[in-house]
């Protein structure tokens, strides 16, 4: 009994043990895993809040670097003062700090609302400056990062001139003008004329150079160049090409299509221009004997005195012109001016107005001059009878008498030759020669045309009526 007691108190002690061990571990396991989340806990706070100084690091660091990258505007260099010294600078002429300056403020406010008209200012002081590879680059940057402004449109328009100059250095100078006016065709029309007078220009007086070099010009050149002059936009071709056109054409013997362009230079072009244009209306006029012209522009030369060169000298030779008509001699010599009076009174005369009677003497002298000179029939017969006409009203019968007997003598029959006949026996009649009027007007009662029979039979009757009242009464 006393052993069963002993055995079953055993028991449960060792049931008690096995109990109480296991609620320990299991107290130890739980106690572990509450320490351990505790310590993950712990370890994820630190590991969070060492994160968040870092990025409190970084933004310091970003913000630290965006406030060094970012331009702090000093007194001496925020935009209006690099604008204002830029002025400055190319005021003064230093083209170079000026440059310097404008460049430093493109590269600190690249969206300052003046960078476009900056950069486009460049480009026009370096091209002025000769540096045209800059100023190429510079026009396109303006055409490329503002392709929707006005200045853009310039910028294309200067980099194609820029490129133009280029090409007349280095081939067929006329293919180069017409390919350069084709292709800026539409650029043209947004450019105010006076910018296209300098590309211009250049273009024609290159042109003329390679034209002059073959005299004559052949036509096909001729036609060339006219093309030029149409491809143009209107009214903006220099007076220099206008003068060359006229002289093409005049070589070519197309003397009315050249009046045109060289009275265009004339009334345009500078004063050597100008000079070069009145010695080839002078030549062009004579040649085609337009006398009215010819004295026209031989007054306006007179009354606007032009300096000669030697070239234009000896062209000037070739013309009728009177002794002293130049102002003065290649070398300084004096020449005795010339009156142009007796010229501009026969402009007078031949425009329709009235002469007055002091002035007859100098115009009959003018015409002397011409008459001096190798003119055709038509051109001297006109002449001729105007110079008849005047001494005529000068009471100068013998004179006008000797001017119709050349005139009856020319080798033509003229169908004026009657009225010659006519004139001649009343300047014989006026000059008392009554006899050689009977024998001329007899003979032209031998004409066939009515008229001027009935007019001598009537001449004849009045000069016996005129005869018989003369003689005493018996």
């Amino acid at each position: 009994m006393k052993k069963m007691i002993l055995g079953l108190g055993l028991w449960i002690l060792v049931i008690c043990w096995l109990v109480t061990g296991m609620g320990a571990g299991a107290w130890a396991n739980e106690h572990s895993s509450r320490r351990q989340s505790h310590q993950s806990e712990k370890t994820t706070a630190k590991k969070q809040k060492k994160k968040h100084k870092k990025k409190i690091k970084k933004d310091e660091d970003e913000e630290s670097v965006a406030a060094i990258s970012q331009p702090q505007p000093r007194p001496d260099i925020d935009p209006e003062s690099l604008l204002s010294r830029a002025r400055e600078e190319e005021k003064g002429g230093d083209i170079d700090s000026c440059l310097k300056t404008l460049s430093k403020f493109i590269n600190l406010y690249p969206q300052h609302p003046q960078r476009p008209a900056t950069l486009f200012r460049m480009a026009r002081l370096t091209q002025e400056n000769r540096q045209t590879d800059r100023a190429l680059h510079l026009y396109a940057l303006v055409a490329s990062l503002y392709p929707d402004s006005q200045l853009a449109g310039e910028a294309r328009w200067q980099t194609s001139t820029l490129g133009f100059y280029g090409d007349l250095r280095l081939s067929n100078p006329l293919a180069c003008f017409k390919n350069y006016l084709l292709k800026n065709a539409a650029l043209a029309a947004g450019v105010a004329p006076e910018k296209l007078r300098e590309p211009l220009l250049r273009g024609w007086q290159t042109v003329a150079r390679a034209v002059r070099e073959q005299s004559p010009c052949p036509v096909n050149l001729v036609e060339e160049v006219l093309t030029l002059w149409e491809l143009a936009p209107e009214g903006t071709q220099p007076p220099e090409a206008a003068l060359l056109v006229g002289e093409l054409l005049q070589e070519q013997g197309l003397y009315g299509e050249a009046r045109t362009y060289l009275q265009q230079a004339r009334e345009q072009g500078s004063p050597a221009v100008r000079t070069q244009a009145l010695v080839g209306q002078l030549e062009g006029s004579w040649a085609t004997r337009d006398l009215y012209e010819f004295a026209a522009t031989w007054v306006f030369w007179r009354r606007h005195p032009v300096e000669v060169t030697p070239a234009l000298h000896s062209r000037l030779e070739k013309l009728p012109l009177p002794q002293g008509f130049f102002s003065g001699e290649p070398g300084g010599s004096e020449v005795k001016k010339v009156d142009e009076e007796p010229v501009a009174v026969l402009l007078d005369w031949w425009s329709g107005k009235a002469l007055d009677g002091s002035r007859l003497t100098p115009l009959i002298q003018c015409l002397q001059h011409f008459l001096r000179s190798s003119l055709p029939g038509s051109v001297q017969e006109r002449l001729k009878q105007q110079l008849a006409q005047l001494r005529w009203s000068q009471g100068e019968y013998a004179q006008a008498a000797k001017i119709y007997r050349e005139l009856l003598a020319a080798p033509a029959n003229h169908e004026n030759s009657s009225f010659y006949q006519d004139r001649l026996a009343l300047s014989q009649l006026h000059a008392q020669h009554p006899e050689a009027a009977v024998q001329i007007y007899q003979g032209m009662g031998q004409e066939r045309d009515h008229m001027w029979q009935l007019l001598s039979r009537t001449r004849l009757a009045d000069l016996e009526l005129a005869r018989v009242q003369t003689e005493p009464a018996q």
